[in-house]
């Protein structure tokens, strides 16, 4: 009876590991993350980590000095981001937080500035968009393998051959350029 016991508290802690946890998922390869309870692949359009914030998603690229973010629509392009407003609060190493406004990088991201040399380990951040609030969470930043700032270009996802060393449009298809990491 006892062995029956642990088998069915293993089988339950098991069966709840997905509901407990979140999907992350890093620059590269698609990844399917059953294991966090996301049953679905991503790519990194901009080289970051994208994380579901239905029915959107949202992609968090870290810089030296700042956190950019994406938020991401329908095959995972950008989201135009006039009207729309935001923050986000950040939990350092050190464990301090502090909330940055957003503040519109371009038509399609935002850009939290941060103070010198922090080490952000949990960004939590607030959209408000066609007056629907989008929250996205980032955990484990400070661990996450790319922390480093990488320069990247453009390219088009349908022409390969179309590049460029900004964001802008591919001149073959029109279809909007994304970073290669």
């Amino acid at each position: 009876m006892k062995i029956l016991r642990i088998s069915f508290a293993i089988a339950t802690l098991v069966a709840a590991a997905p509901l407990a946890s979140y999907a992350q998922h890093a620059a590269g390869a698609p990844r399917a993350h059953i294991a966090t309870g996301e049953t679905h692949a991503h790519m990194a359009p901009h080289g970051g980590v994208v994380r579901s914030a239905s029915p959107y998603h949202m992609e968090l690229v870290r810089q030296t000095a700042s956190l950019d973010i994406y938020l991401l629509g329908a095959q995972m392009s950008a989201v135009p981001n006039k009207g729309t407003t935001g923050s986000v609060m950040v939990q350092l190493a050190n464990n301090t937080t502090s909330t940055v406004p957003l503040a519109l990088a371009g038509d399609d991201h935002f850009s939290a500035k941060l103070p010198t040399g922090a080490k952000v380990r949990t960004a939590i951040i607030t959209l408000n968009a066609d007056g629907k609030t989008i929250n996205g969470r980032f955990d484990k930043l400070d661990e996450a393998a790319g922390s480093k700032a990488v320069g990247a270009a453009y390219a088009c996802p349908m022409h390969s051959e179309v590049t460029s060393n900004k964001s802008g449009k591919c001149s073959k298809c029109g279809m909007a350029l994304v970073k290669k990491s």
